[in-house]
């Protein structure tokens, strides 16, 4: 799995497709290609130089979905809640699919989960956008100046999507420590507020409990997580850095971008005798 060579160049395949009915998918649009994503290790400014992220210790920084252009390195990273790395099981012109199981964390010996938590989701997954790659590192509050970090997660579990949509802010009165960047949807509510990190990385790890409140308490979202954790059904996440200084026209300036689907399936009973 870790040969780069299976890795295919991104397409240009995704439109809107919200269930809501709004043109609130930041994907790819025309033909401009970009970098080829592969397997690989995060860059050692966004690792804590131990082999671990920047948010959290024992949270490996090697076998992400890592793709790197000029200064920008963005990476994806899908595990079981506090065990094993799930690695994609295929990649649909360059759209990486996971499989997981859904609902709660339960105790999961042969992944590495020894306890269980009921409201928190089995699956997590992670993200590290980085503007200090290569020779010429920019830092996030200078890139934010011209550009934009996005996130759409997809609340929907049926095969369309319902994407809450995600803006990078850098808000040190807000975020005290590490990357100063708060994550807050179109209506300036702060949904991510304490993303780790440095000035030039900016990273954390979500699960479905940690918007479960934003769903229940907000009528214009249609997901179902009932409990705070992610029933059975497929969904979309798509990560996408853009620069309105990069030179040309082509794709709204996206630079990097990733998308995944995790599919999360409930757990076979055990058969009785």
């Amino acid at each position: 799995m870790n040969d780069s060579s299976f890795w295919h160049h991104h397409q240009n395949h995704m439109g809107d497709n919200d269930d809501n009915g709004g043109d609130n998918d930041h994907g790819r649009h025309g033909n401009h290609h970009l970098p080829p994503t592969r397997l690989g290790d995060l860059d050692a400014n966004a690792t804590d130089g131990n082999g671990s992220v920047l948010f959290g210790d024992g949270n490996p920084a090697t076998n992400w979905e890592v793709e790197t252009n000029q200064n920008f390195q963005l990476g994806t990273n899908v595990h079981y809640r506090t065990g094993d790395q799930i690695l994609p099981v295929a990649d649909d012109h360059g759209t990486l699919i996971y499989q997981g199981p859904a609902g709660p964390q339960v105790v999961d010996p042969a992944h590495d989960v020894s306890q269980a938590v009921a409201n928190r989701g089995a699956v997590s997954w992670d993200y590290s956008f980085s503007t200090g790659h290569g020779s010429n590192p920019e830092t996030i509050q200078s890139f934010l100046t011209h550009g934009q970090m996005l996130i759409q997660i997809d609340l929907d579990p049926g095969k369309g999507t319902n994407y809450l949509d995600l803006h990078a802010v850098y808000d040190p009165s807000v975020n005290t420590a590490g990357s100063h960047v708060v994550w807050e949807d179109k209506r300036g509510g702060v949904v991510i507020g304490d993303d780790s990190g440095n000035a030039f990385v900016t990273q954390n790890s979500q699960n479905p409990a940690f918007f479960a409140t934003l769903i229940d308490t907000d009528p214009h979202q249609k997901g179902i997580q009932p409990g705070g954790v992610s029933p059975a059904g497929q969904y979309d996440i798509v990560f996408t850095m853009v620069d309105n200084s990069a030179p040309g026209h082509g794709d709204n300036h996206i630079v990097a971008q990733q998308h995944d689907v995790l599919v999360l399936a409930n757990p076979t009973a055990p058969a009785h005798a």
